[in-house]
């Protein structure tokens, strides 16, 4: 019964404090999940899906699980996709199902600037049956749904070894809504390739997540690749006040290490593996991440681009 109330606890605070995003560790491997812009990037029909088990052990932990899909038609020049994500804490879970559109600028030779848009449903669910209470009358006894629209927004710039990419998502606004309404959320990813050798690549990169009401938080990432197969790194998160002042206690800071690798099995075959280990008062529990990804190509003759680094 203690978990249950404390599961809620965390809940409201999160939806009262904002960052409310299913969290990732292998958004590097696609980025659609958080800029609608990254669709149809690699130019081939790419299926990624993943679970997510977040705190392992405790019951009512979150856990997340998602698929995605995407493509290119009129000559490569836009990206087409779809992404339906799962996202479960205790007694609440949010489902979301977008479709993603991309319109790809070639700016020169080795350059390619994209603008992205993703209208989606967005369903919240509250199982209050879960809680076991049934004599509180503002916990409700049954399953409680909302479903509301939403839209993504991003642009995403990349070259042979450079990439970029801005996104905003929660940006329909429902003041009228029973429960507490997400903020909108920004999302600014960075990274280069650095060629070491023929056969080892250098990738570190950045992704900054910003509400403007809760603190910012940054993940700094670093990974080699060996023989264009073999990915493997480390991803530093931590919150930090940037737009406010508000003191960060131990949950707001989420302060985290992940370990991170991928291997490209086939030419259209790929796995990831990712672990998480907080750094708070929450090091005892620990997050796995699994991830397929599959390339569907058109041709026989189709290479991968370089975007396969992004």
């Amino acid at each position: 019964m203690r978990i249950c109330y404390l599961l809620l606890a965390l809940l409201l605070t999160s939806a009262a404090h904002a960052q409310q995003n299913p969290q990732y560790s292998q958004y590097i491997f696609n980025s659609m999940s958080i800029n609608p812009a990254y669709t149809g990037s690699k130019n081939v029909l790419n299926v990624n899906a993943f679970h997510r088990s977040q705190w392992t052990g405790v019951e009512g932990a979150p856990s997340t699980q998602s698929l995605a899909v995407d493509g290119v038609m009129a000559n490569d020049r836009i990206g087409v996709g779809a992404n339906v994500t799962r996202d479960e804490i205790g007694a609440h879970s949010t489902t979301s199902l977008y479709g993603n559109i991309a319109v790809k600028l070639q700016v020169s030779e080795n350059a390619i600037f994209s603008l992205g848009l993703a209208p989606g449903l967005v369903q919240h669910m509250v199982d209050g049956s879960k809680f076991g209470i049934v004599d509180d009358p503002t916990i409700p006894t049954g399953k409680e749904t909302t479903i509301k629209p939403d839209v993504k927004v991003g642009a995403y710039f990349h070259t042979r070894n450079f990439y970029a990419g801005f996104s905003a998502t929660e940006l329909l606004q429902f003041k009228d809504m029973e429960q507490v309404e997400p903020n909108p959320h920004y999302f600014f990813t960075a990274g280069y390739v650095f060629d070491v050798s023929p056969f080892v690549k250098l990738k570190p990169s950045v992704l900054v997540k910003e509400d403007f009401h809760a603190p910012t938080n940054m993940d700094v990432n670093a990974f080699i690749l060996l023989g264009d197969r073999l990915w493997l790194g480390s991803s530093y998160r931590t919150s930090m006040n940037v737009f406010n002042t508000a003191e960060i206690g131990d949950v707001e800071k989420r302060t985290a290490v992940a370990f991170i690798g991928e291997v490209q099995v086939l030419k259209q075959l790929r796995l990831g593996y990712s672990y998480d280990k907080m750094l708070n008062g929450y090091s005892n529990q620990s997050t796995h991440e699994v991830s397929v990804g599959y390339y569907f190509f058109r041709k026989k003759e189709t290479k991968m681009l370089t975007p396969q680094y992004f």
